[in-house]
């Protein structure tokens, strides 16, 4: 509602457009199936409708203000990939700013103000996941697998078996020794398979994280492999832009997976529970029904953001236009982070992508007709003759 306040300018309709804009996600896109999940991705599409509207909302009232920045701090939190994602939006904002572009429509009065707030918060809630990891592992870091991720992406494009090919002989190293069958599967066949890496080693993530760190900062100083790897990046956004297919995570889970090891520790009364949901009987194992809808609602939502665009531009205001522009960038920005530093993967770009049927709405809320002022009954009999 506070987005639909910012954005529409008829307050005549902001509650007809609040529930559409419930109801179309909700019936049509990949956002309930990740809502209803116990896990961080829901936030990500939040943190930049947040950052939005402290930076160009018109959000009335300290105490609704102040919830804004609580929570941004803690959907920051909540997943390691908002970081370097606000921060890419953060330096998109700044350069704006600074050659006096107002794509984003950020008031240049309060500019600086919200940029520096944006960055304490950010920085407040990584020294959090800091401390958190510092006080119990005695690791003052952001993250404490990031290596071992790193490590599994360079997997792709042969990129990492040609360098161990390359230095084995010289510098050995413990992962020389599954050079000749590294998966393409960065994540799956790497850190979480049995005859992956990780599990192969018998380490942990965080383990697997130190013995990692050397190779992958050996190979990202080589020249010849970093520009590999950029190469890589730009070819993997692309790909990941393309990504939507929802309902990742809902499969069923054996023993010996973290969540059923977890639930069955923590939670043993949950166990026929557990075991008799539709989640762990399959009911979830063929979502391609649900998927073509969601693809159906995002081509749709598409061709209406570009014909509204096109031909009825002039019904558009300046903040129609900075929604286009803000969700442009989180879409491209989650897509270059999360295929960079992990892998091409339909959860990561699915969990924002419904971002795009969200300003479909808007647009095409905004080239309807006015909404005509309400006559009274003295006024619909009132001739102009007899004036």
């Amino acid at each position: 509602m506070l987005l639909v306040r910012s954005t529409a300018v008829e307050a005549t309709r902001w509650l007809k457009l609040h529930l559409m804009l419930l109801a179309v996600p909700i019936v049509g896109t990949s956002l309930p199936w990740y809502a209803a999940q116990i896990m961080a991705d829901v936030f990500t599409p939040l943190v930049m409708i947040i950052v939005f509207l402290l930076y160009n909302g018109s959000v009335q009232g300290k105490a609704r203000r102040v919830a804004l920045w609580l929570l941004l701090f803690f959907f920051l939190a909540a997943h390691n990939s908002h970081f370097p994602i606000l921060l890419g939006l953060q330096g998109l904002l700044l350069g704006a700013h600074v050659i006096g572009r107002r794509v984003f429509v950020v008031p240049r009065d309060r500019f600086w103000r919200k940029w520096w707030s944006v960055n304490a918060v950010a920085m407040g809630a990584a020294l959090m996941i800091m401390l958190f990891n510092a006080v119990p592992y005695g690791q003052f870091r952001l993250s404490r697998a990031s290596n071992a991720f790193v490590a599994g992406r360079l997997c792709e494009d042969g990129i990492m078996a040609d360098y161990l090919n390359a230095t084995c002989g010289e510098r050995p190293h413990p992962l020389c020794a599954y050079k000749d069958r590294l998966p393409a599967d960065a994540l799956n066949g790497f850190l979480w398979s049995d005859t992956g890496f990780v599990r192969g080693e018998g380490l942990s993530l965080a383990q697997a994280d130190s013995v990692l760190e050397p190779l992958v900062s050996d190979l990202l100083g080589t020249p010849e492999y970093a520009v590999r790897y950029a190469r890589s990046m730009v070819r993997s956004t692309g790909q990941q832009l393309l990504q939507w297919e929802t309902g990742a995570g809902l499969h069923a889970y054996g023993e010996g997976t973290s969540p059923h090891a977890h639930l069955w520790w923590r939670l043993p009364h949950e166990k026929a529970a557990y075991e008799g949901s539709m989640q762990q009987r399959g009911a979830w194992a063929d979502l391609s029904g649900w998927n073509r809808l969601v693809g159906a609602v995002l081509l749709v939502s598409l061709l209406a953001i570009g014909a509204v665009a096109v031909l009825r531009f002039r019904s558009l205001t300046s903040m129609h236009w900075a929604l286009m522009v803000w969700v442009a960038s989180w879409l491209l920005l989650n897509a270059f982070v999360t295929s960079s530093l992990s892998i091409v993967d339909s959860r990561m770009q699915s969990r924002v992508v419904w971002l795009v049927p969200m300003v479909a709405v808007f647009l095409v809320a905004a080239t309807l007709p006015p909404k005509r002022p309400v006559v009274g009954p003295e006024e619909a009999t009132l001739d102009p003759a007899h004036t």
